[in-house]
């Protein structure tokens, strides 16, 4: 190769400079272009934290992005110590992906589940259907779902149906007419007595309503206007929570609050004393007082 260089002379340089910077230019586009398709422009603006399934840097750059962004692939258990106990009131998170939807097949169905467990409201951003918009903020970690299109209208058609929606041991999927929401959740309480129904009504429109509702509860909240779609998650036994557990959480808020309450004592202070009495380290100190604030709510 040097001998041929050497035979061509210096106009054979000006000429490989050149294809140099053609190339780097095609690769710069054709990243661009790749970018551009992943995300619309502009979609996550207004987010001051992104939690990535995947690694965005370069398409979140492409699009001028500057909100912090966590890996949630590499750091699982902390990030959701983050989002559930960090996020203040009035702040947003992202939740996305470079591939797929986020919360469908993905561990991201856990950031969903506890956000929800924490009181975080959870909405989709629209994508390419309501089943996945549906399935995505359903907070299910199923590696499989069936989407069963309209419950027939009538007849053995419509008993049959809801025969194989009971049978299913995986999450079910399946859109519903206004004028008909309210007869098909009443057969779904009746039939699916141990289900977790989840209703979503105008998914990522102005109106856009989600009720979540355990067992036999009342769905009467949902508005039969617009469109619908329903999620059917399979029953699933809850681990009890020791009545121990929840009293030490109270014993550990209660001295949290009234060291903060005593003058001079900043609250890390008060979490690192917290910490010395439950021999635990500051930032676990910090995680079990908020957890367990959590936990005393849900068991008052």
């Amino acid at each position: 190769m040097l001998s041929i260089l050497q035979a061509a002379g210096w106009p054979i340089w000006p000429l490989i400079i050149a294809s140099v910077i053609a190339l780097a230019i095609i690769a710069e586009r054709f990243w661009s272009l790749r970018s551009s398709m992943i995300m619309p422009k502009g979609l996550l603006t207004g987010f001051p934290c992104l939690v990535a399934t995947c690694l965005l840097g370069a398409c979140l750059a492409a699009h001028g992005v500057r909100a912090e962004a966590v890996s949630y692939r590499f750091d699982e258990a902390t990030v959701l110590d983050e989002v559930t106990f960090e996020v203040r009131p009035g702040e947003s998170v992202a939740l996305v992906t470079d591939a797929g939807t986020p919360g469908i097949a993905d561990p991201g169905a856990k950031l969903v589940l506890a956000a929800r467990a924490a009181g975080i409201a959870t909405v989709p951003i629209p994508g390419a259907s309501a089943v996945a918009a549906a399935m995505s903020i359903s907070g299910s970690d199923h590696p499989e779902f069936t989407f069963m299109g309209f419950p027939p209208a009538k007849g053995q058609e419509r008993q049959a149906w809801f025969s194989r929606l009971a049978k299913a041991d995986h999450p079910v999927v399946f859109f519903e007419a206004p004028h008909r929401i309210e007869r098909t959740l009443d057969e779904c309480r009746e039939i699916l007595v141990k289900s977790q129904i989840i209703v979503c009504r105008e998914l990522t429109k102005l109106n856009e309503q989600l009720v979540i509702k355990q067992n036999n509860a009342d769905l009467t909240t949902v508005k039969a206007l617009g469109e619908f779609v329903v999620v059917v998650l399979p029953a699933i036994e809850k681990e009890s929570v020791d009545a121990r557990d929840v009293e030490v959480g109270r014993e550990a808020l209660d001295l949290f609050s009234r060291l903060v309450q005593a003058p001079g004592i900043p609250e890390d202070l008060a979490i690192e004393l917290v910490g010395l009495k439950l021999g635990l380290s500051s930032t676990e100190a910090k995680k079990a007082i908020k957890k367990a604030k959590i936990l005393v709510k849900q068991h008052k």
